[in-house]
C-alpha cells in the first residue's frame, strides 16, 4: 500500500484518550517522509514530549492545503508548523512557543537587480511567485489583492518560472529556498533585501481539542523543552538556529508576527 494510503488509514483509526494526531507536509529540516518513520526536527520534539508525558502520539505527513484541513475539520488533532495570521486563527490555536523561526525573502535572478523597500505596495506591476498554502504574514495578506501574484504548486515550480522570466520575483523561507535551489543546482538566484519578515513555525492546535488534557501537556512540555535550551540543541542538530536559554523569552515572542 502507498505510503500516503497508510497514513491516511491511520488518521482515521479509533483513538485512545492520550492519543494526539500529528499532521505536517515535507519542510526542510523540520518534517520528511521516511520509511519506516517521517524524521526532522518536529518528529524529535513530537518524541521527546510524548515520551516524557506519556501521550500515544501519531504522526502523518498530507499535502499541505489537506494537512490544514484535516486540522480544521476533526480528523488530525495538531498541524505541525504554521505560521500565524488571522485566518488560521480562525481554526487554530497556536502554540506559545515557536517549534522553529524562518526568514522570509523575495527570491531574483542575480541578472535582475530589483529592489523593493519592505512595502508590499511597492510591488505593484511586477510578477510575483507564491507556493500554495504559504502565506507572508499579514502584512501580504492585506495588500496580496492589489498584487500580480502567481499561485504554484510548488517552489520547484516557481522556481523555474523564475528561470524563465514569468516571474520577476518569488517569495520562500530561506530554509526551503536553500534547499530546493541545491536540488535543482541553481546558482543565479538570490534573496533580495530586506528581507520580508521574520516568522515563527509554531503548533497549531484545532479549535476541538479545546478542554482536552493531553494538548494541554504537550503545551505544557513544549514550553519547558524551549526554556530549558533543549529545543536549540534540538535543532542544531537539523542545521537549524533556535534561541537558547537565556533569551528573554516575553521580548523574543513578542516580536513574531
Amino acid at each position: 500500500m502507498h505510503w500516503r494510503l497508510v497514513l491516511l488509514a491511520l488518521l482515521s483509526l479509533p483513538l485512545q484518550a492520550a492519543t494526539l494526531r500529528f499532521v505536517g507536509t515535507d519542510f526542510p529540516g523540520i518534517l520528511h517522509s521516511g520509511t519506516p518513520q517521517p524524521y526532522g526536527l518536529a518528529v524529535d520534539v513530537i518524541n521527546a514530549v510524548c515520551q516524557r508525558e506519556q501521550l500515544d502520539c501519531r504522526i502523518a505527513l498530507l499535502p499541505w492545503l489537506r494537512a490544514q484541513s484535516a486540522v480544521q475539520y476533526g480528523q488530525a488533532d495538531v498541524l505541525i508548523g504554521p505560521y500565524r495570521n488571522r485566518e488560521r486563527a480562525r481554526f487554530l490555536q497556536f502554540s506559545r512557543y515557536p517549534l522553529y523561526v524562518d526568514t522570509l525573502y523575495w527570491y531574483r535572478l542575480a541578472n535582475r537587480p530589483l529592489a523593493w523597500n519592505g512595502d508590499f505596495a511597492s510591488l505593484a506591476g511586477l510578477r510575483l511567485g507564491l507556493t500554495r498554502g504559504w502565506t507572508l504574514g499579514q502584512g501580504y495578506e492585506s495588500t496580496k489583492q492589489q498584487l500580480d501574484v502567481d499561485i504554484g504548486d510548488t517552489l520547484e515550480q516557481g522556481m523555474a518560472k523564475l528561470q524563465r522570466h514569468r516571474l520577476d520575483l518569488i517569495a520562500s523561507n530561506e530554509r526551503t529556498a536553500r534547499a530546493v535551489l541545491a536540488r535543482l543546482g541553481q546558482h543565479n538566484v538570490l534573496p533580495l533585501l530586506p528581507a520580508i519578515s521574520q516568522q515563527g513555525g509554531f503548533f497549531g492546535y484545532g479549535l476541538h481539542t479545546q478542554g482536552r488534557d493531553e494538548p494541554a501537556r504537550f503545551e505544557q512540555a513544549l514550553s519547558r523543552l524551549a526554556e530549558s535550551g533543549e529545543l536549540a540543541r534540538l535543532s542544531l542538530r537539523h542545521g537549524l538556529a533556535y534561541p537558547g536559554k537565556n533569551t528573554n523569552w516575553p521580548d523574543y515572542l513578542s516580536q513574531l508576527p
